[in-house]
């Protein structure tokens, strides 16, 4: 009798506390100051939020090619492709002993596995996505870019591809556009800026900064009165200076300390081809900033 009174007292218990806690919480879920966003486990910003990002870009890839193009892998095609790229063996290779590894569980297994994983992605309809399915594809292509980004802000590829998301309406499917993209562009910066001991979030800063620049130009396009002077533009250029300054600082510390040889020869590649296309940009936008800053002057004077 008494086990059951006591198993009562804590459900009675337990039960008044989760009252309690939903009544007393309930203006704190209302106040608008203690909107935090959430870090479940402070997976977002770790080493482990770096590994998911960049686990994350095959599904984002796949939502973006049949968001934009309609077309995905048709049933069949991995098998057909297999069939074209294997090569010819020679009648040398063709012996009892390899059919019988071709043959093998293990290697039945993998290959069950490699076509398991391919399920998701292959279309079994003959026609083309319609427009509401594309639409959706590219919401959840652009949902899983948002929770990559937060993931790790110093992608560069989750990153950019976000921003294009913003700014472009034929691709974004939320009416954000400039102004949300403008606050990802800064809070790119200021996050990446703060990693003291990687060379490549300094270059993802960097693209965040000509992004910026690339948003004031476009606001000169718009036929209202411009919202940025000459002078914006050149700070936001000193903003882009630093951040190349930085990468080249970092990328010299990882040659002293051998650390680009922990990186795969593509990965290296990539940064290569990304710090040539960000200092381009750089000396456009200075270019057009003389220029502007030469209209202006002659406007002065006339």
């Amino acid at each position: 009798m008494s086990r059951i009174f006591t198993h009562a007292t804590s459900v009675c218990l337990i039960g008044t506390g989760v009252f309690a806690w939903a009544f007393a919480g309930r203006p704190l879920v209302a106040d608008r100051d203690l909107n935090v966003p959430l870090n479940p486990l402070g997976i977002n910003g770790s080493p482990y939020g770096e590994v998911l990002a960049m686990a994350m870009q095959g599904p984002i890839d796949t939502y973006c090619d049949m968001g934009m193009n309609g077309q995905g892998h048709q049933h069949g095609e991995a098998e057909e492709n297999d069939k074209i790229e294997k090569p010819e063996e020679s009648p040398a290779n063709t012996n009892v002993v390899s059919a019988k590894e071709d043959n093998s569980i293990t290697k039945r297994f993998e290959k069950f596995l490699t076509e398991l994983s391919a399920t998701p992605e292959i279309r079994t309809n003959p026609y083309a996505a319609g427009t509401a399915l594309k639409l959706y594809l590219r919401r959840q292509a652009e949902d899983k870019l948002r929770f990559a980004y937060k993931l790790d802000p110093s992608h560069y590829g989750n990153y950019n591809t976000l921003h294009f998301f913003l700014t472009e309406p034929s691709v974004g499917t939320r009416p954000e556009l400039t102004p949300s993209a403008a606050k990802l562009a800064q809070d790119t910066i200021q996050y990446c800026l703060k990693q003291e001991h990687d060379p490549r979030p300094a270059l993802t800063a960097a693209a965040a900064a000509t992004n910026m620049m690339h948003l004031m130009f476009a606001d000169l396009h718009t036929g209202e009165k411009p919202k940025f002077t000459t002078a914006q533009m050149r700070q936001c250029l000193n903003i882009l200076d630093f951040c190349l300054a930085r990468y080249d600082s970092l990328a010299r510390e990882w040659d002293e300390t051998k650390q680009w040889e922990l990186l795969s020869p593509m990965r290296i590649e990539e940064c290569e081809e990304r710090i040539h296309f960000v200092r381009k940009i750089r000396n456009d936008a200075e270019q057009t900033i003389l220029r502007l800053e030469g209209k202006i002057q002659e406007q002065v004077a006339n």
